[in-house]
């Protein structure tokens, strides 16, 4: 990305031993070969990742359930309107992320939800 380019250039002018470490962590590094089949492909999308921990977040139609647990068989906490905000909690499991608001909390399926 343009960030990470910037990134490394002011390390390397700045401090080189950062910007050496960098490059040496495999973890923070992107495998190359995978990008040229996933924009072939279209690359993929899941639900709810584009939110983060304290994000304020508001479900993008009324109706929306929230539930006990991260499983929409498990009991509803309450039906929400479009005018709800919650913070995100950064926690998430499969399609769920968890939420915290003023009067509840509970876990909602992220792809219903925006940020405010």
């Amino acid at each position: 990305s343009k960030e990470g380019r910037f990134i490394v250039a002011w390390c390397m002018n700045n401090d080189p031993e950062v910007a050496n470490a960098l490059r040496g962590d495999e973890s923070r590094q992107r495998n190359v070969g995978s990008l040229k089949g996933g924009a072939a492909s279209g690359g993929t999308r899941t639900a709810g990742t584009a939110l983060n921990d304290g994000d304020v977040v508001g479900p993008k139609i009324a109706g929306i359930k929230l539930y006990v647990s991260a499983d929409d068989t498990s009991a509803v906490v309450a039906t929400l309107t479009r005018g709800d905000e919650f913070l995100a909690t950064g926690e998430q499991t499969g399609a769920f992320i968890k939420v915290e608001g003023a009067s509840a909390s509970g876990w909602v399926k992220a792809s219903m939800m925006a940020k405010r």
